[in-house]
């Protein structure tokens, strides 16, 4: 499946002619980051001005919004010089954006042109005659002197995007300094927030709406479904625990079975709001991760299925992804879930080495080939992770990593087992 934000993100050489398609079926109306244009007109190059000063999108030139069997009806090649024309002389300073050509087959020359509009690239703001356009719900406006304000006074957006990672993971510790978990998972993202709403505490019925879904999420259920497995117990859903403030919020998920002395699983959610000493912020900082403590509830860890890893990974991924949480994170960063990013990536940690970690699913070690107790792998942004196949792709290809990192080899045959066996559980 083919969202905007993956056709925005992907490589260009991955925009086709099957994904403009794919996205254009779909149906999904103009937006804050989409919007169609038949041909070209001169209300382009002001799409291109507001989607610069706003969240950035896609202007998809060659496809009506006729209600027509084929709305792909693509424009001249032609169309290419009068955007940049149009762009170079009519916005302040002149910019112009990536345009990607797309032929049609058999339409002598007719092509789709896709305009990707990146704010990080725009030399903000973009003005028309002296006024700033911005981008509201599937239309344009013009930004009001505050808002004009904090474009002029905003920090670079080249540097803000480069800034944009989350702090490095680490293992809890018990009191004697030794790693009190036997292995950390965790993703996350940065939430671009509203100006009115970086002056503001974060809402309590915000956070209320963000645990709630969270405790509805595949993070939940996969939880659940592991604690089941190794043993009836109890649960304590996502709940404020732990360093809260205003700006911070903890929230953490505890299960396992009865007479163990710890909660053999937890997850965690985080959402911090950074202090600015007086200027605004740009994004929420949203983490997800989960605590496997085998060794301190059992006194003992056993090796991890890569199934179960699998599942624990996507469920990760798949939970902030999720309709319900990405509405209630829009909602507390003051924003529309159409803008609503992707997960950056993944951090896997381990107390132990992987191949005593991953010993027993089949994998080879390579004999003086180093090992690891972890990895940080970064997302492909043109994979749309709402998509459960492009998600799984992705996660094979954190797994594969993973393994070689560690100097493990049969990881591949692995996942070729666990699909098989996938495919045939489906009705």
């Amino acid at each position: 499946m083919t969202s905007a934000a993956s056709l925005f993100a992907c490589r260009p050489a991955d925009v086709t002619l099957e994904r403009v398609r794919e996205l254009v079926a779909i149906g999904q109306p103009e937006s804050l980051t989409l919007e169609y244009k038949e041909k070209y007109t001169p209300r382009i190059p002001v799409s291109v001005a507001a989607m610069a000063n706003s969240y950035g999108g896609l202007i998809l030139v060659g496809v009506t919004e006729s209600n027509v069997d084929d709305r792909v009806v693509g424009v001249p090649e032609s169309a290419i010089v009068q955007i940049v024309n149009g762009c170079h002389q009519t916005l302040e300073p002149p910019w112009v954006p990536e345009i990607i050509p797309v032929p049609l087959a058999e339409t002598d020359g007719r092509m789709i042109l896709v305009v990707r509009v990146d704010p990080a690239k725009a030399s903000r703001p973009l003005l028309i005659q002296g006024a700033a356009p911005i981008r509201l719900h599937g239309r344009n406006s013009v930004a009001d002197r505050a808002g004009l304000a904090r474009l002029i006074n905003e920090a670079a957006p080249q540097a803000v995007a480069a800034g944009l990672r989350l702090p490095p993971a680490d293992l809890p510790m018990d009191d004697q300094g030794k790693p009190s978990a036997d292995f950390l998972v965790r993703t996350g993202m940065f939430v671009p927030v509203d100006a009115a709403a970086t002056w503001r505490p974060l809402s309590e019925r915000g956070v209320h709406a963000f645990a709630d879904a969270l405790n509805n999420s595949p993070v939940h259920h996969a939880l659940f479904r592991w604690c089941a497995s190794i043993g009836e117990g109890g649960m304590n859903p996502f709940h404020r625990s732990g360093f809260n403030r205003a700006r911070r919020v903890r929230l953490l998920w505890q299960g396992g079975p009865d007479g163990a002395s710890a909660f053999p699983l937890e997850a965690v959610a985080r959402i911090d709001l950074p202090d600015s000493y007086g200027a605004p912020v740009s994004h929420l900082q949203v983490s997800l991760e989960v605590l496997a403590r085998f060794r301190h509830a059992f006194g003992r860890a056993a090796p991890l299925p890569v199934a179960r890893l699998h599942e624990l990974i996507d469920a990760l991924t798949a939970s902030l992804v999720d309709d319900k949480v990405t509405t209630a994170l829009a909602a507390l960063a003051g924003v529309d879930a159409l803008v609503m990013p992707q997960p950056l990536g993944l951090d896997f940690l381990s107390s132990t080495d992987m191949p005593d970690q991953l010993a027993g699913n089949g994998l080879t070690l390579v004999p003086d080939a180093g090992t690891s107790r972890g990895a940080n792998l970064l997302a492909d942004p043109g994979v749309d992770q709402r998509d459960p196949a492009e998600r799984r792709a992705l996660i094979d290809s954190w797994l594969q990593q993973i393994s070689l990192d560690a100097g493990l080899l049969g990881m591949e045959k692995v996942l070729e087992q666990l699909r098989s066996a996938s495919l045939q559980q489906q009705p």
